[in-house]
């Protein structure tokens, strides 16, 4: 072959290798989420299950006080009644009006909180429960009692209140509350009753409680749930059993390693289970529910700051046990110049999240490792 003829094929092959090049480049963290998950992408929605009675209160027609309510279930009744706080019906004492801004759009309602009115409430709720065996139960109490009883048999035999809650100060005149009657605990005689106040703030807050009876019914236990962020937290049938359960998002991943609303966090199932609230989130029944989270988190993949982003991922794709193939990718796509969140102390930090002690600063995937592992995501194989 002649020099001419070598240089021409030496020529033309590299530039071929320049044409491929593309196509041989990493693809995206978008393109690689959805070759790796095409099967989620194609999957159902979520399809969790709420036929319960139910009030949502909050908002109202401009200048009007909310409205009492009531839920009526066999021997449950709960009702909803509200009572002005502070000195002369205003605002609690050193507390200010909450701004329309710093309520988030999934704890309004139709209309608007009517900030302009002076009297804040709080909201109260009672349940009540129709008791047939009061009568005998008093008896018995009375005989074991020196002088007896002085209830009366209509008094015995009546309803009588097993909780009452009240909501925290909103300094607000209609502030918002969800409460439900559901099956949270097919072991004891009645279905609970959930209770949920918005707390206020920016992006935050509602907490949620459970009362809920012993097996007979004759004892009453209020159960808190926890604090999360968003309206109202109430309970519904993930899997369709008929017993209901909390769907919520782990908080420990938001403002983790990225902003609040560039963090995304994986699904947090928990049930009422024996008096005591437990995260069931590794139940292999709650699998087509985690798969649906899933879905709905890598519709939208960020291109950048993705670190908050990954973490919730890898989070989620444990649950699914595809940890070690989601770790893989982060691998591949994590944001090596992010430093949020790679700061490790080596004690427990304060409630301010200050740390006492000594920081150090480790990568992004040490420091995910480490916070998976502090929460219970093993990655697995």
């Amino acid at each position: 072959m002649s020099p001419i003829a070598s240089l021409y094929l030496l020529l033309f092959g590299t530039l071929s290798l320049v044409g491929l090049a593309p196509a041989l480049a990493e693809p995206s963290l978008s393109e690689a989420i959805e070759t790796a998950d095409a099967s989620y992408l194609a999957g159902p929605e979520s399809r969790t299950i709420d036929d319960t009675l139910k009030i949502v209160a909050g908002g109202g027609e401009e200048g009007l006080p909310p409205v009492d309510e009531e839920l009526v279930l066999g021997p449950l009744r709960v009702t909803l009644t509200y009572v002005e706080e502070g000195p002369g019906g205003g605002a609690p004492a050193g507390g200010d009006e909450i701004s329309l801004e710093d309520i988030p759009a999934d704890a309004m309602l139709p209309g608007e909180f009517d900030l302009g009115e002076t009297v804040a409430r709080l909201a109260v709720v009672r349940v009540h429960l129709e008791d047939p065996n009061a009568a005998d139960r008093v008896a018995a109490s009375a005989e074991s009692e020196i002088g007896g009883s002085d209830q009366t048999d209509g008094e015995a035999t009546g309803p009588r209140v097993v909780a009452e809650l009240r909501g925290p100060s909103t300094g607000v005149s209609d502030p918002p509350v969800s409460i439900q009657i559901a099956e949270l605990d097919p072991g004891n005689a009645h279905p609970e009753v959930v209770v949920s106040f918005f707390t206020g703030g920016a992006h935050c807050c509602s907490v949620s409680q459970v009362v809920t009876g012993n097996a007979d019914g004759s004892e009453w236990t209020t159960v808190d749930v926890g604090e999360f962020d968003g309206g109202p937290l109430l309970a519904v049938d993930l899997d369709g059993d008929g017993t209901y359960e909390f769907e919520t998002r782990d908080n420990a991943f938001l403002y983790a390693f990225a902003c609040y609303a560039c963090s995304q966090a994986p699904l947090q199932v928990l049930a009422l289970r024996s008096g005591k609230i437990k995260n069931v989130s590794a139940e292999p029944r709650f699998k087509p529910a985690h798969a649906a989270w899933l879905k709905d988190m890598i519709v939208g993949v960020p291109e950048e700051d993705v670190n908050g982003f990954l973490a919730g991922y890898v989070g989620q794709k444990i649950r699914l046990g595809e940890g070690k193939q989601a770790w893989d990718l982060m691998l591949r796509h994590h944001d090596r110049s992010a430093d949020w969140g790679l700061e490790v102390c080596d004690t427990e930090r304060d409630e301010g999240g200050e740390c006492p002690g000594q920081t150090t600063k480790v990568t992004f995937p040490e420091a995910l490792k480490r916070m998976l592992n502090k929460n219970g995501y093993m990655i697995g194989g």
